[in-house]
């Protein structure tokens, strides 16, 4: 949710998103803190925001108060007592274990602030548990609710292996189109195996499906993939195998360089196209999916 955080900069946002009428979801929360907060309230910060950083993440906003017929609808601004952002700053730092890395807030406005925003990011190293009662929530729509037994065993799991992640670095944009008929420069791109969990991470496998060739020329410029067309019909597929490598916790390490070339003649329809839809398979981890997109690369074709 930090798009939404990010948007939230001024009264006048939050006074907009109060009149849109955007309701609570697992991703959005409003609070009132208009009084100083008791040992209850204390109790619910660490439990609400536990609970967004054990699932999705999301936005608390405190200062807004929800409609007495439909809780989960912002009705209006109810300005914060100060004293609440120190409070609520002791209870993130010391009733949350381990602590969530990446959390922010923000005062609107800085002087005088009516509303305080925390935003809260998905963890990388769940599960987060609220001191106050010694539990683990999760989220689940607009309620935290606590973990049952089996989720918590599965998080504790995350925490210890290795969690692998594609990062695709585009270098060279399609920026011309030459020969008859006409394709563009060849672009280039390097894939990266990152890896944000605790354990070392081997037996990568990286599964790539692309357009068919009509749509897109692929050039391995590592030399590390295998062709494995003849297994997906109608488009082309490439795979990436590494049995000795091994990937290290906090690094990122270069696997593939590829080169692309796009014809003219099909560019409205690669616009709207996945260049790439990955699946990451490694030991010990649940494989990942993605899909890279013209946009999610910053590449435009040319005209």
């Amino acid at each position: 949710m930090s798009d939404l955080f990010d948007q939230l900069t001024s009264l006048t946002a939050i006074e907009s998103l109060v009149a849109e009428g955007a309701r609570e979801s697992e991703v959005l929360e409003y609070k009132t803190a208009e009084v100083p907060f008791n040992d209850r309230d204390k109790a619910e910060i660490a439990k609400d925001v536990t609970g967004m950083a054990n699932s999705l993440g999301g936005v608390i906003v405190y200062g807004v108060a929800t409609d007495p017929a439909d809780k989960t609808l912002p009705q209006k601004i109810v300005p914060i007592e100060v004293r609440k952002v120190e409070t609520l700053d002791r209870v993130i730092n010391a009733q949350i274990r381990p602590p969530i890395v990446g959390l922010r807030r923000r005062l609107i406005p800085e002087i005088n602030p009516q509303v305080l925003l925390l935003d809260v990011p998905e963890s990388q190293d769940p599960p987060h548990q609220s001191l106050y009662d010694k539990r683990y929530y999760r989220r689940s729509g607009i309620e935290c609710l606590p973990m049952e037994h089996d989720l918590v065993a599965r998080k504790f799991g995350r925490r210890l292996s290795p969690v692998l992640d594609i990062v695709f670095m585009p270098t060279t944009a399609p920026a011309s189109y030459d020969g008859e008929p006409p394709w563009t420069n060849l672009s280039h791109m390097r894939l990266f195996v990152r890896n944000v969990g605790r354990r070392v991470g081997r037996e990568v496998v990286i599964l790539m499906r692309f357009p068919p060739a009509p749509l897109v020329q692929i050039q391995d410029v590592s030399g590390t993939l295998q062709n494995i067309d003849r297994l997906y019909e109608g488009i082309q597929a490439r795979q990436f195998s590494s049995h000795t490598n091994v990937y290290h916790p906090g690094m990122n390490t270069s696997v593939v360089e590829l080169g692309f070339r796009f014809p003219k003649t099909e560019a409205d329809a690669l616009r709207q196209a996945a260049l790439i839809e990955w699946t990451l398979f490694a030991d010990e981890m649940l494989p990942r999916t993605g899909v890279v997109t013209f946009e999610t690369l910053g590449w435009t074709l040319p005209q």
